[in-house]
Order: structure tokens, then C-alpha cells, then sequence
């Protein structure tokens, strides 16, 4: 197979890359310093099997040669780790350990959360972003959200969190300034929770 046939199999990234990778990356800080707030993706892309459109979204907007992402077994297929190393340049790890972006579905089995990179007290910001692909984000109250970036409480619901979640983010919670941050991405729709976020389930 030649390199014209291989690369025509792609699929196209964004439209224009460094107008759509900034809007993307503008949602996704507005979602990280307001946690719990539900923002659209704000645009249509196309994306390959094992990934919804959000998260494509995500990784091509943040993604590079200097980024290692982990996809769980249900994510790493053939399309979606060639579409991530081509448009993004980034390499793909079978170790979560290694892991700066960890993508999974909200159904798959999540113990490997507990083995995210967290950081250290000298460099916090080495820790993991983890990305859940998830059904739905709605605002209805399962969970009640307090922390910075929240006036009062904030209420957001997300299908399908297992308890699991909900114990590990407590723990996380509690190892700042090192920690996870989490991305809800829905097929249209990003939510995040900081690690400076504090959770109670309803």
C-alpha cells in the first residue's frame, strides 16, 4: 500500500486548524476554570472509531509531538491511533503511567485510574488529564459540585459514573496542588471537574 493510499484513508482534522484549534482550546479552558459548566463543541468534525467528535476535538486541539496519550482498550483502535498521530504528531503509550492525556469510556473498567500520573509537590502540572467519553452531561443534580471557579454550588450529571469515580476523585481531591483533571465529552457537549473540585453525590 503506498503513502498516497494510506493517507487518503485519513480522516481530514479540523477544517481550519489554527482557527478551530483555538476555538476548542477556548471551551476547554472555559470548562476547566468553571467546573461542572456544560459548554457545546463548537464545531463539526469527523471522527475516527473509538472516539466521538468531542474528544477528537480535544486531543487535536491539545495534542503534540511533546504529548503522550494512553487509550484504554475500548478507544485504541487502528483509526484512532493513526488519526492522533498524524494530525497531532503525538505518541501513542500502552502504559498509563506515561500517560499526559488518558482517554476511556465511561463504561470501560477504570481501575486504571489509580495509576494516572499525578505530580509532584516541585511539578504539580506533571500530572494527567484524563478524557471520559460518556452518553450524556446535563446539569441535573446527581452530583453537587464546590470549589474554585463555582460561585456557591453548581449542580452536573454525567451517565453512567461508576462509584469507583466517586471514591478515587475524592482521594484525588485531596492531593493538591498534584492531581487529575477530568474531561466529560459527551458526543456535543464538554464538561470538566479540577482537581481543586469537591464532589457530593446526590
Amino acid at each position: 500500500m503506498s503513502l498516497h493510499t494510506q493517507t487518503s484513508e485519513l480522516l481530514p482534522g479540523f477544517e481550519h486548524a489554527a482557527f478551530d484549534s483555538n476555538a476548542v482550546f477556548r471551551v476547554l479552558l472555559d470548562a476547566m476554570s468553571r467546573p461542572g459548566r456544560i459548554y457545546n463543541l463548537p464545531l463539526a468534525i469527523e471522527s475516527p472509531e473509538g472516539l466521538n467528535a468531542t474528544t477528537t476535538a480535544t486531543l487535536l486541539a491539545m495534542a503534540d509531538m511533546d504529548t503522550t496519550i494512553w487509550l484504554s482498550s475500548s478507544c485504541a483502535t487502528k483509526a484512532a491511533s493513526d488519526h492522533l498521530k498524524f494530525h497531532c504528531g503525538c505518541p501513542i503509550t500502552d502504559d498509563v503511567k506515561q500517560a499526559d492525556f488518558a482517554v476511556a469510556k465511561g463504561s470501560d473498567d477504570l481501575s486504571f485510574i489509580t495509576d494516572l500520573p499525578v505530580g509532584n509537590a516541585e511539578y504539580p502540572d506533571q500530572s494527567a488529564t484524563l478524557i471520559l467519553m460518556v452518553d450524556e452531561i446535563t446539569d441535573s443534580p446527581s452530583m453537587t459540585l464546590k470549589g474554585p471557579g463555582i460561585k456557591d454550588t453548581h449542580s452536573l450529571s454525567v451517565s453512567g459514573l461508576p462509584q469507583s469515580f466517586h471514591a478515587w476523585r475524592a482521594e484525588n481531591h485531596h492531593l493538591f496542588p498534584c492531581g487529575v483533571d477530568v474531561i466529560f465529552a459527551s458526543p456535543t457537549k464538554i464538561a470538566a471537574l479540577s482537581r481543586t473540585t469537591r464532589i457530593e453525590v446526590n
